[in-house]
């Protein structure tokens, strides 16, 4: 009995740290999320450049698949419709990661 009860907790706290990692990843998300506008908006007045070629592209790729009306889930389909565009989007921030972290450290600084 007390073998199991050893199992059980060993099971919770794998669960809580699941829990915490997944925390963290939205909690990353959105703070690249967040960052992103600005970064935008850095880029087209011409006050920061330290961008990648591929992080453009890739970007312009999402926003596009994002905006455009043929998906692999169809918009119509509330709920379900937007999985495919919040995964695109998650995908994009998490690959644009290092240029975000780049321009935070730049904006940082700048002050």
């Amino acid at each position: 009995m007390l073998r199991n009860s050893s199992l059980n907790g060993g099971a919770i706290k794998f669960n809580m740290q699941k829990n915490i990692i997944k925390l963290g990843l939205l909690t990353r998300l959105f703070q690249d999320h967040k960052l992103l506008f600005p970064l935008i908006k850095d880029y087209w007045k011409g006050t920061y450049r330290d961008v990648s070629a591929k992080s453009i592209v890739i970007f312009i790729v999402a926003l596009a698949y994002i905006i455009s009306p043929l998906d692999l889930i169809p918009d119509y389909l509330l709920g379900l419709g937007q999985i495919d565009d919040a995964v695109i989007l998650g995908l994009a921030l998490n690959f644009l990661e290092k240029d975000l972290a780049k321009y935070r450290e730049w904006k940082d600084r700048k002050g």
